[in-house]
């Protein structure tokens, strides 16, 4: 029988969210299989829709919607080209009238060498090229005839760490021409937050109110309405969202929207904060700061499970210290480096849902996350995994190894006082298991290294009262234009490479991985954080929040909320009523 499919729609909201959610859908093209003779435990029907063009070619394209603000997409038509056949430049001579002709035409957008290859891989199936068309397009997408287009841009390096300026610069898989929503509304100081220039900061409040103009309320609910419509089960939503600007105001009414007209669906909210943002000035910080404590307390509040993301030290303190992964350099000033590492996090923590022997209900992984209305929930991840290339997991693990979980969750310590947690591992083949000359007790038989680490971690640490241990055999897809971040100790398919030989000219194609979901009073310390930063902020005397939106009375009711969220996490070491003393 085949597996019901319950599809999820996934919603990115801000600039920075949709660069983690375009790495998020090029990982998911590349763990395509397109061998016959090649099997994947993926389901990508959960996140993909069928669908045809008007010129009847088949499609399959993300349940996606993003949102960002006009001028975020460069040479990326807002519809795409997937809908829309390539039309031919105007020429003079095609002039209805023999009088003189002025023949005005815009310079297209520079494109970076990666798009430029799409391109050309679009153009040989569609039957001639145009290098002045503005087309962004996967060489294995809907034109694809085969494997072999999908190999040839693997096998190329590509170092996009400056070319890459907006999220579409990258951009792999062809988008239904409803996915992009562009806001423009000149009424609000609109922007990237990316340098020091104030006009380009908004906050919260501003973000909020746009949502609520009838105009842009309407063009969003009705393109998550007709995304919704095409489903047959839809199971919830799984949402990419910036927090620290007016965009955690757009994700707040679209939340309240998805709980009024779709109150049985779940909801998990990846709350995306750039690591970058620590050049911009005391009054846009002082905003920027605004912007997230708002935007936790009340996405928190309407989502099924709110998991922070950022990979400094500290969710608000822009001068925390960057998180580090063992075998992984990372920039972290560059977003498209930066967000590659949250993709990653994304994409393999979603595969408890979207495996296809034993996949999880998002029903299922909100219940097992949330005990007592507890629904903050942490994030961690192992990139690579730190397997020994001639090693069995097995092995590796009881000689003392263990992964190298990093939190995702700036401020958040997953391993204090564990309750609840998923842990999912993948990419380690049944033939790296166990050493063949391995004896296990009687018994005891392990088909999956889902199985060895499960009963490894119970062993070895104290467990959770509740714990689910998922894997799948499929690695994480690290091809162009993922970046090339990862250490030269590692051979190309990501595990520990002990000979000391290092092939200079090594391409990583791919990389074992492990991610987990934690509920613990670790989400405490990072409430108790964020509840004295609101406390400490007087909104009346900060004129840019004032300007902003943000109100004296309005501050001190989101205050109150957020001591009210603290205290369902409160810790005998923590003590959240200090602000009484």
């Amino acid at each position: 029988m085949a597996q019901a499919v319950r599809e999820l729609i996934t919603l990115q909201v801000g600039h920075y969210a949709n660069f983690v959610g375009t790495h998020f859908w090029n990982l998911q093209e590349a763990s395509f299989v397109y061998d016959s003779s090649s099997v994947t435990d993926i389901n990508h029907d959960f996140l993909f829709r069928e669908g045809l063009t008007p010129q009847r070619q088949e499609t399959y394209t993300p349940r996606l919607l993003c949102i960002d603000v006009k001028g975020s997409l460069c040479s990326l038509p807002s519809r795409g080209s997937l809908y829309n056949p390539i039309q031919p430049e105007p020429s003079i001579s095609e002039a209805a009238w023999d009088g003189p002709v002025d023949l005005i035409q815009q310079l297209p957008e520079e494109k970076n060498e990666y798009l430029m290859d799409l391109e050309q891989e679009d153009a040989r199936f569609l039957g001639g090229t145009d290098e002045d068309k503005d087309i962004c397009i996967d060489d294995s997408s809907v034109f694809s005839k085969g494997p072999e287009n999908h190999l040839a841009l693997s096998q190329k390096v590509y170092d996009l760490t400056k070319s890459v300026s907006v999220w579409s610069d990258f951009l792999r898989p062809h988008l239904h021409p409803n996915s992009i929503y562009l806001l423009d509304d000149t009424s609000v100081k609109i922007g990237r937050p990316s340098g020091n220039n104030d006009e380009k900061i908004w906050g919260f409040p501003s973000g909020s109110a746009l949502f609520c103009k009838e105009e842009v309320e309407d063009e969003i609910t009705d393109r998550i309405r007709l995304i919704a419509e095409s489903c047959n089960n839809l199971q919830g939503f799984q949402v990419l969202s910036d927090v620290h600007d007016g965009m955690g105001g757009v994700s707040f009414g679209i939340l309240q929207h998805l709980a009024d007209e779709y109150g049985s669906k779940d909801s998990i909210t990846f709350a995306t904060t750039p690591s970058h943002l620590s050049s911009l000035t005391p009054q846009a910080r002082i905003l920027m700061k605004a912007s997230i404590i708002q935007s936790y307390t009340e996405l928190s509040k309407l989502s099924s499970v709110f998991v922070p993301l950022n990979l400094r030290q500290h969710c608000w303190d822009f001068q925390a210290p960057y998180v580090t992964f063992p075998c992984l350099t990372v920039m972290e000033n560059n977003a498209y480096i930066t967000s590659s590492v949250m993709a990653a996090f994304v994409d393999t923590a979603g595969l408890v849902c979207r495996s296809r022997t034993s996949p999880m209900s998002l029903s299922c992984v909100v219940d097992l996350l949330t005990p007592a209305r507890r629904n903050i929930v942490g994030g961690s991840l192992a990139l690579p995994l730190g397997l020994s290339c001639d090693q069995g997991i097995l092995e590796w693990l009881q000689q003392g190894n263990k992964t190298h979980l990093v939190s995702m969750s700036g401020g958040c310590n997953f391993t204090l006082d564990p309750i609840s947690e998923i842990r999912i591992i993948r990419g380690v083949p049944s033939s790296r298991l166990l050493r063949p000359d391995t004896k296990l007790p009687p018994g005891l038989h392990y088909e999956n290294a889902s199985q060895i680490y499960r009963d490894y971690l119970q062993e070895s640490q104290i467990p959770p009262s509740v714990r689910k241990v998922a894997g799948v055999e499929d690695p994480i897809k690290i091809t162009p234009p993922f970046p090339s971040i990862f250490s030269e100790v590692l051979t190309e398919d990501g595990f520990v490479n002990t000979s000391g030989i290092v092939a200079p000219s090594r391409i990583m194609k791919s990389a074992p991985c492990e991610a987990g979901l934690h509920q613990s009073g670790g989400m405490g310390h990072l409430l108790h954080d964020l509840q004295t930063a609101a406390q400490n902020l007087n909104v009346a005397k900060v004129p840019s929040l004032l300007d902003e939106g943000f109100d004296k009375d309005g501050w001190s009711a989101l205050v109150e909320d957020l001591r009210t969220i603290t205290l369902n996490y409160c810790l005998d070491n923590i003590d959240s009523d200090n602000s009484d003393d």
